[in-house]
């Protein structure tokens, strides 16, 4: 008798299947989105932005659907592999395509320098390759800033806001973008939840644009900055950063970024009157703390230098706001400062702000996660037979989730080591090389050295190339992309 053998399926048809038709969705509406933007161009009469806005969202159009006719009637079946693989190309591939409409027109002049921009505004990282960005159109402008603000939110987010057809894969897409050590839902859907943070992120970038628009901002500032600070961004449409702005502007911004950096689910609450979370959180304390700590401490190592209370004041506060939440806006010349100054913005750089937020960085709740059980293998050494677990928020932490926030750590090591000898093996020196390194996985923007104020231009294209890989990495906090390129994904 003959061996009968059935055929399976082969689980990566359906997998691609659902990418495609998603990806098609997707990138309509990033067409729509550069078709927002050109408008602005359009009233100012800059007809020559508006033809590179109109073709790059032609083509971005085209390719979406492209994408999506073929699959429209596909059932989509996204699990947690699914998912890992939808966002991280997402990133990519909305990246490539943002960045056509300044490279069609000539106002970056090289791809990647343009795909570098771009991905750096969808990933809120705020580095830059441009020496003159008040020279931009305004809709080119407008979409450079817009980039992060979509990205602040995040692009799964929006599409789960406003598009009913992802169904029960909604949660896998969710947990890929959204990462964290924990995940929090305010409402029991996926959908309802999407909507209530979009519509949180909506009211906050209206009211930081009337407050930067009443305090004497034009109303073209206003939009880009409102965009920048609720997306703790640090894509400026200044050259000068936040610095071209007066004193009242910078104040205001220091609280926004603050906000910014805050669990968006405790914004939400407090919307509503709720704030028994807020009470009992300590990451919440912990946040302000360090802020207060920090500013503190930058204001006496520099107030001898400059003399000025309410400057030294002003840029201690600025700079503390602007690097723990990952905007990277600039007030002053901080490069200058002490060493013991700038050891604290670096590391500020790396612990980041509360999960939950739009921030980078390690997130500080992981960094109390480790110093907790750091502190707890110490005591369990002089006490073998005690019985110390590790809390937070009054509740115990199982094993499991201090092993993946150790892992987490790990990973993130490793890949600011590997890519700084990269960085280095291409002709940066050392220290520009690591700090490079940390600013694109924490998704920070301004370096030091030549560097210092988030210009990267003269680094080569490989280098640029390699970090727009690592802020998509850092954005997505590293095991979604890792698992992607894993060779345990791609088995059946």
């Amino acid at each position: 008798m003959k061996e009968v053998r059935i055929k399976r399926k082969n689980p990566n048809i359906k997998m691609f299947a659902s990418l495609f038709r998603v990806m098609g969705i997707l990138l309509v509406m990033e067409s729509l989105f550069m078709l927002v933007c050109t408008s602005a161009s359009f009233v100012a009469h800059q007809y020559l932005a508006v033809k590179s806005m109109l073709t790059g969202a032609g083509i971005t159009l085209f390719a979406g659907i492209l994408m999506w006719l073929p699959f429209r009637k596909r059932s989509l079946e996204i699990d947690k592999r699914t998912g890992f693989l939808i966002v991280t190309l997402i990133w990519i591939i909305f990246s490539f395509f943002g960045a056509l409409p300044a490279y069609i027109g000539g106002y970056i002049p090289s791809f990647i320098d343009a795909y570098f921009e771009t991905m750096s505004g969808f990933t809120t990282t705020g580095s830059s390759v441009l020496n003159d960005v008040e020279s931009l159109p305004y809709s080119v402008g407008l979409w450079r800033v817009m980039t992060q603000w979509i990205g602040g939110i995040g692009i799964i987010v929006i599409m789960l806001s406003v598009i009913p057809f992802v169904g029960g894969g909604g949660m896998a897409l969710f947990s890929a973008e959204v990462a964290g050590i924990t995940k929090s839902k305010i409402a029991p859907h996926i959908r309802e939840t999407s909507k209530a943070l979009l519509i949180v992120y909506i009211s906050l970038t209206l009211i930081y644009f009337f407050t930067y628009y009443l305090l004497g901002m034009s109303l073209y500032d206003a939009v880009c900055h409102a965009f920048t600070t609720v997306a703790t961004a640090g894509l400026s449409s200044k050259n000068a950063s936040a610095a071209a702005f007066a004193p009242q502007i910078q104040y205001a911004m220091t609280g926004f970024m603050l906000l910014s950096g805050t669990n968006i689910l405790f914004i939400y609450s407090a919307a509503k009157g709720d704030f028994k979370e807020i009470r009992k959180s300590e990451e919440l304390r912990v946040y302000y703390s360090v802020v207060l700590i920090c500013v503190i401490l930058i204001f006496l190592m520099t107030f001898s230098k400059s003399g000025n209370i309410e400057q030294t004041l002003r840029n201690s506060l600025f700079m503390v706001s602007s690097v723990i939440t990952s905007t990277g806006l600039i007030n002053c010349e901080y490069s200058l400062w002490p060493i013991g100054a700038v050891l604290i913005l670096i590391m500020l750089m790396n612990s980041g702000a509360m999960s939950g937020s739009t921030t980078g960085g390690l997130k500080l709740v992981r960094m109390m996660v480790l110093f907790k059980n750091a502190r707890n293998t110490i005591s369990r050494g002089l006490h073998s037979n005690a019985f110390i677990p590790v809390t937070l928020n009054g509740k115990m932490l199982q094993d499991e989730t201090i092993f993946n926030v150790f892992n987490m750590f790990m990973l993130y090591v490793i890949s600011l080591v590997v890519g700084s000898l990269i960085l280095v093996a291409t002709g940066i020196g050392l220290e520009e090389s690591v700090i490079s390194s940390i600013t694109s996985l924490c998704n920070m923007g301004p370096g030091f050295g030549m560097s210092a104020y988030g210009n990267f231009s003269h680094f080569s294209p490989f280098a640029k190339v390699l970090m727009a890989f690592m802020m998509c990495a850092g954005r997505l906090e590293l095991i979604t992309v890792y698992s992607v390129f894993s060779k345990s994904f791609w088995k059946r």
